[in-house]
């Protein structure tokens, strides 16, 4: 896994909405950081996102909830806040290592 064991309180919790899926992620200090939904338009995946002021979780729920979209062929919407005190560059890319990782889990699981 790389990250010296570390998990950091990651958690992905799914959530279906009729034919649609949402996704909250979590870790260390829970919060909502971003947002992102993605859909399908006119043939291609599209998405929305809004990010907190002073967060930097939105280009990371994009990327997760266009890539859910895609695989699942439905709406996605992801919602993220992980928030680590005293975080170093290598835990940040561990944490995002961890979170693609498991949402890549929960993708496998979903679209069964």
């Amino acid at each position: 896994m790389g990250n010296n064991g570390k998990d950091y309180g990651i958690r992905i919790d799914s959530y279906r909405a009729g034919d649609d899926y949402v996704f909250l992620i979590t870790g260390g200090e829970a919060h909502v950081g971003a947002v992102a939904c993605a859909y399908r338009h006119e043939g291609e995946v599209r998405s929305e996102t809004i990010s907190v002021p002073g967060h930097r979780e939105g280009e990371l729920v994009k990327e997760l909830a266009e890539s859910a979209a895609t695989k699942l062929r439905h709406r996605a919407v992801v919602i993220m806040g992980i928030h680590i005190d005293h975080a170093t560059k290598q835990d940040i890319a561990q944490i995002i290592a961890l979170v693609h990782e498991k949402m890549k889990a929960v993708l496998e699981s979903a679209g069964r």
